[in-house]
């Protein structure tokens, strides 16, 4: 069976392993991500690859996802969460050090690509990913292949505005955008600046679910925010099916059935009820599975 190397490029770790066609996954390694600069990350990549063992193994290529927008040539523009904020060929100055085709995407699209080949997106033909966590990404697959646009930037809709003015989750976005209202890093400071005391948004769900006022209120904004996020892609491309995962995705039962009804009505009446939300089959590990899925 053919294999791939698959690298997850996170803010907090970097993990990379080897996956085959039906994403299984074998030497796994994980350890703290060191780079704040674009020759620290391709040097680190390389040393992660010399720990993986290939030698007599089908190896079609190497696929990463990074956490920030990559244009289709593999130049990725931006990673906020590494300090890295020029942008720089990833695919190019790793392939100069390797013979293995190298593939490079957006974290949020290649974990839409492991939903969509082998996750609980699979057998549909267009598949809207959504990533509620510390941000919101997202990933739209279209007949197996991830669509990007133009410039690399489609598909980042954690920069939909959802309310005029309101909060800007980093100097890289404009106020108001749904990351900067519904996101798990926008959530957790709300509600700190309204004098609660969380560490995380599952703090928050689990006050909501204890009717503190508000953390009520909090809920019932995100709600509102996530249903219309999903309303207003209906509205424009009406993806068959939409994988919702991430790390906010640990508190669903705090809100995703909610969400699910609220959608209603935010679609046309033939709609209602009829838009597929599921959640992803991949935690932690789509991230990794969907790099190397680029690969196939």
């Amino acid at each position: 069976m053919k294999h791939a190397i698959g690298i997850d490029v996170g803010g907090t770790n970097i993990r990379i392993a080897l996956v085959d066609e039906n994403g299984n996954m074998s030497q796994v390694i994980k350890e703290k991500t060191k780079a704040h600069t674009p020759n620290d990350l391709v040097l680190q990549i390389l040393s992660l690859l010399d720990r993986i063992s290939y030698s007599n193994i089908d190896i079609v290529g190497i696929g990463i996802g990074v956490p920030g927008p990559v244009k289709p040539d593999g130049t990725v523009v931006y990673i906020g969460n590494l300090g890295i904020g020029e942008s720089f060929n990833l695919k190019t100055m790793l392939q100069e050090k390797v013979t293995i085709p190298v593939f490079v995407s957006n974290d949020a699209n290649v974990a839409a690509l492991a939903e969509a080949r082998v996750g609980n997106g699979k057998g549909y033909d267009v598949v809207q990913y959504i990533t509620l966590s510390t941000g919101i990404g997202g990933g739209l697959i279209i007949n197996k292949k991830i669509i990007t646009g133009k410039y690399g930037l489609a598909q980042e809709i954690g920069s939909m505005i959802i309310r005029n003015g309101g909060r800007a989750p980093s100097r890289f976005k404009a106020k108001g955008c749904i990351e900067g209202e519904a996101s798990g890093t926008a959530l957790t400071e709300k509600a700190n600046d309204l004098g609660l005391h969380c560490e995380n948004a599952g703090d928050v769900f689990k006050l909501a679910n204890e009717n503190n006022e508000i953390a009520l209120k909090l809920r019932e904004d995100f709600i509102l925010d996530i249903a219309a996020l999903i309303g207003s892609i209906v509205a424009y491309m009406e993806p068959d099916i939409f994988v919702l995962g991430g790390g906010l995705m640990k508190s669903k039962e705090y809100f995703l059935d909610d969400v699910i009804k609220k959608v209603d009505d935010y679609v046309y009446q033939t709609l209602r009820s009829n838009v597929k939300i599921v959640c992803a089959k991949y935690d932690q590990d789509c991230g990794i599975i969907g790099a190397a899925m680029q690969c196939f």
